[in-house]
């Protein structure tokens, strides 16, 4: 089965973009997942201890674009929709995105609750259509 979902991009500066899809939580307000195809792990909030279950205590290390190394624990978000398909469960890093959010701020309205990272675009087959504004999923 394949689904196609639509996404939005927005401009955070001139000529530096990013699609985003709606994240839909039972319960939650408007948040935003970051499609991010150059991100090894998909990554969540850590602010959101409503929407996952801790996997391990054990760190999991990460690194972001600048090299930093972070450290972090992982976690299942078993039950989130896109594009209104149930999709689940999803093993996450957990970031504190409070910084991230205030950036985003200046930008835009919208709030980002995690990055969809390679993990799962590869597993599922991703098909990022950037002139149509869609991302085709295999399942």
């Amino acid at each position: 089965m394949t689904i196609e979902i639509n996404f939005s991009i927005i401009e955070l500066e001139p000529d530096t973009y990013h699609p985003l899809i709606k994240a839909e939580f039972e319960g939650m307000e408007e948040y935003w997942w970051v499609i991010d195809s150059g991100a090894s792990k998909s990554v969540m909030d850590i602010n959101f201890s409503s929407f996952y279950t801790s996997e391990d205590m054990d760190p999991v290390m990460a690194t972001g674009i600048g090299k930093e190394i972070v450290s972090t624990a992982s976690a299942i978000v078993h039950s989130f929709s896109l594009g209104g398909v149930n999709i689940g469960p999803l093993k996450v890093a957990l970031v504190d995105f409070r910084h991230i959010n205030e950036e985003y701020a200046k930008f835009s309205d919208k709030k980002i609750i995690g990055l969809i990272g390679c993990d799962f675009l590869y597993s599922h087959e991703a098909v990022i259509d950037f002139k149509r504004e869609t991302l085709l999923l295999s399942f």
